[in-house]
């Protein structure tokens, strides 16, 4: 690990009861990385969201003066290669939600998760989660949750614009170059492979094609069974050969200075009152036709 990537703040796990008490004395806030492990090809670990999280969440906590509770690591991936671990959606739900609930009871009052993983099911039922527990759980009266997807920061179009607008979703040239940036010494180029023209040019098509819809009988009735293609054998979704070491700190700089600087915001804002906002309300699930 280079010198950089050492937590250059307290990092929670890395503290005694008595240094968190400490911090406590002061401030409220606290930053908690969510990552995964999957499949990220033959070129990227496992821990790669979780990294990618952990490590930029570091340098966040570095710049506000905000402790860095410890990274969510086991989420839904939807994947299936080796080494991938999916716990349910619901599931990860509640997990973080005890997590935050344990945050709370000690005494921690403006939350920021930020996300290093994303996946279409993992984010509805986050998102749903919060909700519900903000919503239901009174020990959250004067808690601010606040959901800080990693993708959302980065002013330069170097960085997830244009990765997005490449189809680099998933072990392509953004995650790899960030890896090279924050965990050289991770990072197997050596062994970097793709899957089939084919299959990649779907994948990059849309992210959730990785997926397959299979049914008994085919009705609308009838609920479809997901799974991932059994002929996707690496599962990577972008080109990772267009990495460098030196895009990564670029991008890397470019989130920290962003999401440092929507912390630093909502903190001067948050006051612990909850207030009236306009309400939309989903679209309708139930019709008639």
């Amino acid at each position: 690990m280079d010198k950089e990537a050492k937590a250059p703040f307290p990092v929670m796990e890395h503290m005694t009861v008595k240094m968190v008490r400490e911090y406590l004395a002061r401030k409220k806030s606290i930053i908690l990385p969510v990552g995964g492990i999957e499949q990220h090809g033959y070129h990227l670990p496992l821990r790669t969201d979780a990294v990618i999280a952990e490590r930029i969440a570091w340098r966040i906590g570095a710049q506000t003066d905000i402790l860095v509770a410890p990274a969510v690591t086991t989420t839904f991936s939807g994947g299936g290669l080796p080494g991938t671990i999916n716990i349910s959606p619901a599931v990860m739900s509640l997990v973080i939600s005890d997590t935050l609930l344990a945050l709370v009871s000690q005494g921690f009052r403006n939350i920021y998760l930020f996300l290093g993983h994303g996946g279409s099911e993992n984010l509805r039922a986050l998102d749903d989660g919060l909700k519900m527990l903000l919503r239901n759980n009174p020990a959250f009266e004067r808690t601010m949750i606040a959901l800080l997807p990693i993708w959302r920061f980065g002013r330069k179009e170097s960085g997830w614009r244009q990765a997005f607008r490449e189809k680099d979703w998933h072990a392509g040239w953004l995650e790899t170059s960030l890896m090279l940036a924050l965990a050289p010494d991770l990072v197997c180029l050596e062994d970097l492979e793709l899957d089939t023209p084919e299959l990649l040019r779907l994948q990059r098509e849309h992210p959730d094609n990785y997926q397959r819809a299979e049914k008994i009988v085919d009705d609308e009735f009838v609920v479809p069974r997901i799974t991932q293609r059994p002929e996707i054998r690496v599962g990577v979704m972008g080109e990772p050969r267009k990495a460098s070491r030196e895009l990564g700190l670029e991008i890397i700089a470019d989130i920290v200075e962003t999401a440092a600087a929507k912390i630093v915001s909502l903190e001067e804002k948050a006051d612990g009152i909850y207030k009236e906002i306009a309400f939309v309300p989903q679209p309708m699930i139930v019709t008639a036709d």
